[in-house]
């Protein structure tokens, strides 16, 4: 079965609700419509037939019977009065028994009439027009005689015009103005979806609490309903996958840093030849324990863990002054200078995962810019009121043909000798994907050092729906 465009799958509700209360309206008022235009041009032909009708018994009355002889009593002035229409022509014709004419138009013949019966009326062609004819039958002594009168169809056409003028307009704009009271009507009635529509749309993809179903229409309940049962589930997952993130992270930063810590102590009572195995032994387990803590953090990152994160607002120069001295003393220890110029910029989304992004940006700075390197990191607001996050250093830069795939995971640049686990870049990508972030690289020949900068997209301005959802 070919369903209506309007039915189909994918379709506006908006478009539906048109179509099934204005189809039908559009067919009631064009049935209407021709009911009304039959009764009214009938009622008009209807006094048009009686005009003609009485001008055929008129001229049936001017039929007189003078010594034997039938003759039509009608001057030139009263036939040219008979005759005379502004918009019509007018014909007549009067036969005898033998159907002589005895007066007026002989191309003009009457129907067969009985003699005292009313005047026949029907429509025919004379002389290339349509007319309307009255034809009528007179007994008198000399025998029956018949009398036509006949009108062109002028005065009725201009009739019906008008009749259909008269009824068309005001149907059309009561049509219009049903369309105008319908689609507000609609709109009023689809608002309470429209709103939960948009408190959807604006909140931000890591926020999976229940939605507010305190204002939803009857009908959207059970939707509402299995909206947050979905939440809710998703919620449960994102928790027990959080937890087993934090517990393996614990159970595998523990050992690590207790092994890191014994292999340290124990270099200090060997002999030189016998210390650098053990420090390079110690360096292997410091990279060992950054790549665990990296592959945790790049899975805590991914949607489904970081579903269930706080979703808040968040000020990056705060992030910046809250982690501010771990990312120093990781920069000291590499001899490398850290600059900052955080200026205050908000945008919404999680701290945690904000202060992952910040610290890959700035830990792969450290790392691959060098000793005795200069790194700056920045905060503030674009000109379209975008938060920014830049980290700048004055090292070798990114070669051309690394920028596309550097923020690939466990990506290294040929010939890059600095100790690394290719993660870093990869879930700076990935949190701010889910922030909605676009993620730039800036890096020239001509200038020394790299510049990343992530751009976060303008807070939206709370709706009113989105106001009342709890928080």
């Amino acid at each position: 079965m070919n369903w209506p465009e309007a039915y189909r799958a994918g379709t506006s509700l908006r478009r539906r609700l048109l179509v099934l209360l204005l189809a039908p309206l559009l067919l009631l008022a064009l049935i209407s419509g021709l009911i009304d235009y039959r009764i009214a041009s009938s009622t008009a032909e209807t006094a048009f037939d009686h005009g003609l009708a009485d001008d055929a018994l008129a001229l049936a009355s001017r039929v007189a019977l003078r010594n034997g002889d039938l003759t039509v009593d009608l001057p030139p002035a009263a036939e040219a009065i008979l005759r005379t229409d502004s918009e019509d022509a007018e014909f007549l014709a009067v036969r005898g028994p033998d159907g002589r004419l005895l007066g007026g138009d002989a191309d003009l013949l009457p129907d067969a009439v009985e003699p005292g019966r009313g005047p026949v009326l029907a429509d025919v062609v004379m002389r290339g027009l349509p007319v309307r004819k009255a034809s009528y039958a007179l007994a008198t002594a000399a025998g029956p005689i018949t009398v036509a009168f006949a009108e062109t169809t002028n005065k009725r056409d201009e009739a019906r015009s008008r009749i259909l003028a008269a009824l068309m307009i005001p149907n059309v704009l009561i049509l219009i103005a049903t369309f105008v009271l319908v689609h507000f009507g609609i709109a009023a009635g689809l608002a309470p979806l429209n709103a939960l529509s948009r408190a959807i749309e604006e909140t931000p993809r890591t926020d999976i609490r229940p939605l507010d179903g305190a204002d939803v229409p009857q009908e959207a309940a059970p939707l509402v309903a299995a909206i947050n049962r979905l939440l809710d589930d998703l919620a449960a997952s994102a928790a027990a996958q959080r937890a087993f993130l934090s517990n393996a992270a614990h159970q595998l930063r523990t050992p690590l840093a207790g092994l890191q810590t014994q292999l340290e102590l124990a270099a200090q009572d060997l002999p030189p030849a016998h210390r650098s195995k053990i420090t390079r032994l110690v360096e292997a387990t410091g990279r060992i324990a950054r790549l665990a803590g990296q592959l945790l953090a790049l899975a805590r990152s991914a949607p489904e863990a970081s579903a269930g994160h706080p979703v808040e607002t968040i000020d990056l120069a705060t992030v910046i002054a809250e982690h501010g001295s771990d990312w120093y003393d990781r920069a000291l220890a590499r001899r490398v200078e850290l600059e900052f110029e955080a200026a205050p910029a908000l945008l919404i989304g999680s701290a945690w995962l904000i202060g992952e992004l910040a610290g890959n940006l700035i830990d792969n700075a450290v790392a691959y810019a060098g000793p005795e390197a200069r790194v700056v990191i920045r905060s503030g607001v674009g000109p379209l009121g975008e938060a920014f996050l830049e980290v700048e250093d004055d090292g070798p830069g990114v070669p051309a043909a690394e920028r596309e795939r550097i923020f690939e995971r466990f990506y290294r640049a040929e010939g890059q000798t600095a100790p690394g686990t290719g993660l870093g870049l990869a879930i700076v990508k990935e949190v701010a994907d889910r922030h909605g972030a676009t993620v730039s690289l800036r890096s020239r020949p001509d200038v020394p050092g790299c510049l990343v900068r992530v751009t976060f997209p303008v807070p939206p301005k709370p709706s009113a729906a989105a106001a009342e959802r709890p928080r």
